[in-house]
């Protein structure tokens, strides 16, 4: 019987799926407990950039920049990495899962360090911050390398979008496209949501042992990843190769 052709790319929807969950969840930590910040919703940054810059009362401008900024560093980083790891012929992808969930674990365990399971000091949570955020540009910029169909990880505004266009689209089968591009824009919607769900929830513990939860999480993800060769990435060329 020959095999099921959707088989990789229904895995690694589910790989993206989970990472799309720990997206929300990041977003819930450090936006309720690390000073009304976002580690990957860099759209949120920027706006509240913006209102800081106008001299919104109770809007600082320091941590949506700082946030910027670790976020933008993590996209560079990401980016010399993948072109050095996959001009070698390695598995940059797996590097970028595993670098991403070591990055969220150290701002957990230094959180936890510093204020156990309570508030953390102004300086702390620059600290957490700038590594969560850049960690969160680091992905980004390892999912576009990637190239997941309706799967970026991060957002999810052009999934809802989607969805909306093939429901408003007369039922038409030729305009609702594959089951599977339909159950990828679902998964990234619904992941937000829960993740976002599940960070809120275990911000109870704290922001620290919150965030080695949500790395712990991503440890699993990775352990299952390098297991399976049917997980492997869509196989894209390098900025610069042809």
């Amino acid at each position: 019987m020959p095999a099921d052709p959707t088989r990789g790319p229904v895995r690694i929807s589910l790989v993206m799926s989970a990472l799309t969950v720990t997206a929300g969840a990041v977003d819930a930590v450090t936006f309720l407990g690390l000073g009304h910040v976002f580690a990957a919703l860099t759209t949120g940054n920027v706006l509240l950039l913006a209102f800081g810059v106008a001299q919104t009362a109770g809007v600082p401008v320091g941590r949506p920049a700082e946030a910027l900024g670790a976020f933008v560093l993590g996209v560079a980083a990401a980016h010399a990495a993948i072109a050095g790891v996959g001009r070698r012929g390695r598995r940059w992808f797996l590097l970028v899962l595993a670098t991403e969930a070591a990055m969220i674990g150290a701002g957990g365990g230094y959180a936890v360090a510093v204020g156990g399971t309570g508030a953390l000091p102004d300086h702390a949570v620059t600290v957490v911050v700038v590594l969560i955020a850049g960690a969160m540009g680091w992905r980004s910029r390892g999912m576009l390398e990637a190239g997941v169909p309706d799967m970026p990880t991060t957002v999810m505004q052009i999934a809802l979008v989607k969805i909306l266009a093939d429901l408003l689209s007369s039922g038409a089968a030729s305009s609702r496209g594959p089951a599977l591009a339909r159950a990828r824009r679902g998964a990234t919607v619904l992941g937000i949501f829960v993740g976002g769900v599940a960070g809120a929830l275990l911000l109870r513990l704290g922001p620290g042992p919150a965030l080695l939860v949500i790395a712990g999480f991503e440890a699993c993800v990775v352990t299952a990843y390098s297991r399976v060769h049917h997980l492997r990435a869509p196989a894209r060329p390098l900025p610069g190769r042809s």
